[in-house]
């Protein structure tokens, strides 16, 4: 909390909810990688609430299209991108140089980020997954694409990629941070402005423009597959070797452009929380408020998620591309809301337990979807035999061998996450940061 602030003003550096909607989003995310390999259904018995009417309820729509929640992700990131910048535009409080801006986000990405992928690197060339004998080549590409966060730009660094697929959103949000000074610089209050009249409006033209683009890549190029205008992009992205095609739904959802509508509800939602934040106090309405909004909104977002979960494979990612915009829009309202609910189901995102689960969140995410591959497909881990998969089995034994996986995977991934956070990028961010820690030998006994 910032300090000389009353309980009741609200904090506009700290948003106490994100903390476990963040962790909720990850956890959802490894529910979907976990649920592909396991194929066991969520589904939780509640005969606490049979009286009701209600005795089990069934998490599988969100196994199904749990990859949804990225867009939660993304769009938090951009939240919290654009925080300083609303705070800026709207109280005039100076924003953070960009050389500092750039250190704090290599620190936070970086030192878990490259120990992933070298370590991958390394484990993929002695085990033979750039193949016996190694195919020079391939290694050295999928590796520097990676290093330099341009590995969504072909199909063998990104989709066949030895190296964690689930990296390709790092690099969205790299390349986002690398354009985001533009934005920033755009928008922020000029010395000679003594309203944020003029930084709001350049705000709201600037979301414009970042909806627009994301709109003709969408309707423009995506889903314009054929036309003389996405033939001609496809054979510039040819002949610089990208593996980029419009026709590649797969390939090409998950490309920045078509986050950036996400990005700008993020701008949005940061400027009215700003707003608000600034102007009124907690009182139990505002709450009452808060929380009856939020719920509305869940109700939403469950109804969004079974709709993508109730379409085949090729219909859901027309679904996630094409509804991108209007789920940014209700995950926003979430949060918001969320933001200025009553204490009581504020606490319900902003706890030790949650904070906990953000603090590990990041490592969590890159860690269990290549954990749990490897675990089943290479270590066969619990043992079996054969050609296909227990999961696949549709026997008892099998089941019996899906639910041990499960726990199995869920054991490694988390361990992975805690040992990574606290023994990697806490650490590494202590020391580059130089602050007093028990791992940089500044940190003394009081006496």
């Amino acid at each position: 909390m910032e300090k000389n602030k009353s309980k009741n003003e609200i904090n506009t550096k700290y948003v106490d909810v994100l903390d476990g909607i963040r962790a909720i989003s990850v956890i959802i995310v490894l529910i979907f990688h976990f649920w592909q390999q396991t194929w066991i259904f969520p589904v939780v018995s509640t005969p606490i609430l049979s009286r009701i009417g209600i005795s089990q309820i069934n998490f599988t729509p969100f196994a199904r299209v749990g990859y949804l929640f990225v867009d939660m992700m993304i769009l938090i990131s951009g939240f919290l991108l654009f925080l300083p910048v609303a705070r800026n535009a709207l109280t005039g409080e100076p924003l953070t140089k960009w050389k500092d801006f750039f250190r704090k986000r290599a620190i936070r990405i970086l030192p878990s980020y490259l120990f992933c992928i070298i370590a991958l690197f390394v484990y993929e060339l002695s085990t033979g997954g750039y193949g016996t004998p190694v195919n020079a080549g391939l290694a050295a590409k999928d590796l520097i694409l990676h290093l330099l966060f341009l590995h969504t730009w072909t199909v063998p660094t990104y989709l066949a990629t030895k190296l964690n697929v689930v990296l390709w959103t790092l690099a969205v949000e790299v390349w986002f941070y690398i354009l985001f000074p533009i934005f920033a610089t755009v928008i922020k209050r000029r010395k000679d402005e003594k309203t944020s009249t003029a930084p709001v409006v350049r705000a709201l033209i600037t979301a414009a423009v970042m909806i627009g683009i994301s709109l003709f890549y969408i309707y423009g190029y995506v889903l314009k597959t054929g036309s003389a205008f996405s033939n001609g992009v496809d054979g510039i992205f040819a002949s610089i070797g990208s593996g980029i095609r419009s026709s590649y739904l797969a390939m090409v959802i998950n490309q920045l452009p078509a986050f950036f509508g996400s990005y700008a509800i993020g701008l949005i939602g940061a400027f009215i929380y700003t707003a608000l934040a600034v102007k009124i106090k907690r009182k139990w309405w505002i709450g009452a408020i808060g929380t009856v909004l939020s719920a509305a909104f869940i109700c939403l977002i469950v109804i969004m998620i079974k709709d993508c979960a109730s379409l085949d494979l090729n219909s859901a990612q027309n679904w996630q591309i094409t509804k991108r915009l209007p789920l940014a829009l209700v995950f926003m309202g979430f949060i918001l809301s969320a933001a200025f609910a009553s204490s009581w189901f504020r606490f319900l995102f902003s706890n030790p337990l949650m904070r906990f689960l953000s603090a590990i969140s990041y490592n969590l995410y890159i860690w269990h979807q290549w954990l749990c591959v490897k675990i089943k497909n290479d270590w066969r881990i619990p043992r079996w035999e054969g050609d296909t998969p227990p999961n696949q089995w549709g026997t008892a034994a099998g089941k019996a061998w899906s639910s041990r996986y499960a726990i199995i995977i869920t054991a490694a991934a988390f361990l992975a996450a805690i040992l990574a956070t606290y023994f990697l990028e806490k650490p590494a961010a202590d020391l580059l940061n130089g602050r007093l820690s028990i791992y940089n030998g500044k940190l003394k006994k009081k006496k």
